[in-house]
């Protein structure tokens, strides 16, 4: 009896331990008896499968996170982001995605962790591989996502999103029939793109549930409504910016039943927003069409959406009012309607949202939306409020008192429109998840005691012209969490105060331009983690401060700022320095020549000196002409630098014509006039500063001929302009305009040009305010140097050139014939040493401003007849081909258009509508 109790307890021991080892383990042993042809080697893992996740990681080049560091040994299934199944102990799971680029893809340099390299086709191996998530990561190479992965069709879920891939998307993942969930989508408009011009394979996939292909191009596919809905489970639809031209009014018999999500944000539908298919489907929850060129009315088909919670309908050619057919809309919470003509009173719209959603509205953003009123007092009904914009309005009136009352505010903008009086600490008592607030370009004033507390911590605060001064507000000090702070024009005078620099150390953003400050700034601001700082326009002394490597916009131009640039800027990502209007001395550093992403350099107005520095430049004379072609464009390359535009007048600098500038071949704009550059002009400017637009070297010392070379300037705009000689396009002047840059901050676009300081045109012995002038002008301007020789004849075939300017030179020999075919507003020849006949065919108001100063010119207009002359017998007359011609040049013209007012300016463009922005 007690051998049999032994032996009882024995197997219960045996069995214990057996249950004691992880259960993979025991189902790997127990399928790999049954089959006999899988083996386990110490550990939870077929071996198989292993190898192959071995050679997966044999194609990471580059883990700076180290996510594969785990990946050793022989156990496969506890290794980072591998999972395998309890029951058959297979990889099931494999998810390495990059969770920075996901969560905060604006402000992390999500390259610091991405993993690089190519995918292996040994994925194949793990046959039974549900889940499989690379997103984020750079292993896309430029290349076509692979065909193979259309072979893992045990796959339920795939996201291949956001890694770099290019060219067309494999119609083989059709093969993926298991697949609930699709993701390619991309965020990022600067990485390479894919493309698909028949989805038609998406109709195999009649499981899915969820697909985004945002910023996929589908613009050749037309039947792309037709193929979503043969997918009847599909849940969450993502085709935002596809390039996507056409839709479908309506669908007689639509499968999309269970459709939850919707965003089709981006997409040149141009069409009238009803009707449309959407419109149907009544069991949206979210709609997103914003910016995708509708037009019309709002339908009132848009109460049948009654599940309806996010309704983004911004940034269209929608008019009028919304629809009284909303009351059934219970569930509303979020609307984004900005950048409409809505027109008429914001009371009468509040009053057409639903009744029944008001204690639960989050959201409502309206602005530009041409709403006027003299009252917010609507909006406190909205007690569940947490996001309201109504900025870029007609609204006027004080902003009422109980606006505090609204707890859950956590962003307010109000900028932008014509309110009036005080905002006070009662406004903000209640407000104590306030995260962003926009009181710019209003005529409040902002009146708080000096030891006010403010309830709120603050991540933007846009506050320009709001009489905040006359010091920096000390309740600022308070908020260091603030990554954007606007204070311009706000009546500031003074000093900065030190607590300034370190309280805001973490700021990306900082603008104190268009005020009285005073004083220096601090010698170091290192420390800082500062992208773009605005001190324009302001009464600052001392030296330009070193200044952190997180720079990327610097702009103190317009104050008394002295003494020499520092030597060294370790400032790798500068795109923008504009110091013009100072008294800076010295010499421009070397350190130029390591701001390889540098657009925009404008030092005008300055007492600099010397030249500029070569950065090298002679190394590319020293090549071999043995050298390869290949070898001469790699090394080429390697020098070349984005100066886009670069001003440099009205300084003492000197030498010979930069070398330099043959590193900056995508120069569009350039001006060194004013100078004391002297030497001849070089015959490589065409071919090293091909996209050349203004060419400016007025009042230096440059001496000889000119070039012929030059005469091959413009070509490339003229070839852009081509389609203007047949029809009208709607350019956009924000592209390759040297006179605007545009660059995107987060979720702001930063725009500033050229200043009427640093920029203004000199023709017929006048100098011309481009503010006056609404031509971006194509401009040669030679004038006052010490020029020789003849005028090129082949000048005249720059038909694309507005404004020639050569005078005040030695130029001699008889004017070419051909300059006529230029505008005459645009030629001044006056004051050099030109003889012969002169031109009276060229169409001038003043013709004789262009030739004044040459005594050898002869012929009408001038009082001096040329031999042989006979008498005036009437007027000119002048043919239609003439007139044609002209017409013809001014055609051409309006590619190089320029805004009315060029000042350098730095101006926070608020985008008109971002998704996501509500979140932020």
């Amino acid at each position: 009896m007690a051998l049999q109790t032994a032996v009882m307890w024995t197997r219960c021991l045996l069995l214990l331990l057996l249950f004691s080892l992880s259960p993979p383990t025991v189902a790997v042993a127990a399928s790999s008896v049954s089959s006999g042809a899988e083996v386990l080697v110490n550990g939870s893992c077929i071996a198989a499968e292993r190898d192959a996740l071995f050679s997966f990681k044999a194609g990471i080049t580059s883990d700076p996170s180290r996510l594969l560091r785990s990946w050793r040994g022989q156990d496969c299934c506890r290794w980072y982001g591998v999972r395998c199944s309890t029951k058959t102990g297979h990889v099931v799971k494999l998810d390495l995605r990059n969770g920075f680029f996901l969560d905060d893809f604006y402000t992390v340099d999500n390259a610091v962790h991405w993993l690089r390299g190519q995918i292996s086709a040994s994925l194949l191996s793990l046959l039974h591989l549900e889940h499989l998530d690379l997103s984020g990561n750079f292993l896309g190479g430029n290349m076509p996502i692979p065909k193979f992965m259309g072979s893992l069709q045990s796959l339920t879920y795939l996201n291949l999103s956001n890694m770099n891939f290019s060219g067309r998307v494999p119609p083989q993942l059709g093969n993926l029939t298991k697949l609930v969930y699709l993701d390619i989508h991309n965020d990022s408009p600067d990485t390479a793109y894919t493309y698909s011009s028949d989805v038609s394979w998406l109709a195999s996939l009649y499981s899915l549930e969820h697909l985004d292909m945002s910023r996929v191009n589908l613009s050749a596919t037309t039947d792309w409504v037709y193929s979503m809905n043969t997918l009847p489970n599909l849940r969450v639809l993502g085709l935002s910016t596809c390039g996507l031209i056409s839709s479908i009014p309506s669908l007689i018999h639509h499968n999309l039943t269970v459709l939850e999500e919707v965003d089709l944000s981006n997409n040149p539908f141009r069409t009238p927003v009803a009707p449309n298919w959407y419109w149907d489907v009544t069991s949206l929850k979210s709609l997103t069409i914003p910016n995708c060129e509708l037009s019309g009315p709002f339908p009132d088909e848009l109460g049948n959406l009654t599940k309806l919670e996010t309704l983004d309908m911004g940034s269209n050619n929608i008019e009028g009012m919304v629809p009284s057919t909303l009351n059934k809309l219970c569930g509303l919470q979020v609307i984004y309607l900005s950048y409409n003509n809505i027109g008429g009173d914001i009371i009468d719209l509040i009053e057409r949202l639903p009744n029944c959603s008001w204690c639960s509205f989050q959201h409502l953003e309206l602005a530009g939306a041409n709403i006027s009123g003299t009252t917010l007092k609507s909006i406190l009904n909205l007690t569940s409020l947490s996001i309201l914009d109504i900025s870029d309005n007609y609204l006027r009136g004080s902003v009422p008192l109980e606006i505090g009352t609204l707890h859950k505010l956590t962003k307010l903008y109000i900028g932008s429109n014509n309110f009036s009086g005080v905002i006070s600490e009662g406004h903000f008592s209640g407000l104590t998840d306030l995260k962003a607030v926009d009181l710019s370009y209003t005529n409040l004033r902002v009146m708080v005691h000096s030891d006010w507390e403010p309830p709120f911590n603050l991540d933007r605060a846009y506050l320009s012209s709001c009489h905040l001064g006359p010091q920096v507000p000390d309740w600022l000090r308070l908020q260091p969490s603030l990554s954007s702070l606007v204070i311009s024009d706000a009546g500031l005078i003074g000093r900065i105060p030190d607590w300034f620099w370190t309280t805001f150390s973490n700021a990306a953003y900082l603008d104190l331009s268009y005020n009285q400050i005073t004083g220096e700034l601090p010698h170091n601001l290192e420390f800082m983690a500062v992208t773009w700082l605005n001190l324009q326009s302001n009464y600052l002394t001392g030296s330009v401060p070193l200044l952190p490597r997180s720079i990327q916009i610097l702009d103190i131009s317009k104050n008394s700022l002295n003494g020499q640039l520092p030597s060294k800027f370790k400032a790798p990502y500068l795109l923008a320095i504009v110091l013009f209007s100072n008294s800076l001395t010295g010499i421009i550093p070397d350190s130029i020549c390591q701001w390889p992403q540098l657009q925009f350099l404008d030092l005008s107005n300055n007492l600099l000196m010397g030249g500029l520095p070569n950065c090298g430049i002679e190394d590319l004379k020293q090549l071999k002409p043995s050298s390869t072609n290949f070898s001469r464009v790699r090394f080429a390359n390697s020098y070349s630098l984005e100066i886009r535009t670069l001003v440099l007048n009205n300084n003492s600098l000197s030498g010979g014509f930069p070398i330099f500038l043959k590193r900056c071949q995508n120069l569009m704009f350039l001006d060194l006039s004013q100078n004391k550059f002297s030497g001849k002009l070089p015959t490589w400017v065409s071919e090293d500063m091909p996209n050349l637009v203004v060419l400016r070297l007025r009042s230096n010392i440059f001496s000889g001929h000119i070039p012929i070379e030059t005469t091959r300037l413009f070509s490339l705009p003229l070839l852009n302009l081509k389609a203007l000689t047949t029809t009208s396009v709607a350019l956009d002047t924000t592209v390759n305009n040297p006179f605007l840059e545009v660059y995107q901050f987060g979720y702001m676009n930063i725009r500033f040009g050229l200043s009427n300081d640093s920029l203004s045109l000199v023709t017929k012995g006048q100098v011309l305010d481009y503010r006056e002038n609404a031509k971006l002008f194509t401009s040669i301007d030679l004038s006052c140097n010490r020029l020789t020789g003849q005028i090129p004849e082949e000048i005249g075939s720059l038909l694309g050139l507005i404004n020639l300017n050569l005078s005040s030179n030695y130029l001699s020999g008889n004017i070419p014939y051909k300059i006529s075919n230029l505008q005459s507003e645009s030629l001044d020849l006056s004051n050099n040493q030109l003889s012969g006949r002169q031109l009276d065919t060229l169409q001038a108001d003043d013709p004789t401003s262009v030739y004044i100063g040459n005594p050898g010119l002869c012929g009408h207009p001038l009082p001096k007849a040329c031999p042989g002359d006979q008498p005036l017998q009437g007027p000119i007359i002048r043919h239609e081909d003439d007139k044609a011609q002209m017409e013809f040049h001014l055609t051409l013209i309006l590619g190089f258009l320029l805004y009315d007012k060029m000042e350098i300016f730095s101006v926070v463009t608020w985008q008109k509508w971002f998704k996501k922005r509500s979140t932020n």
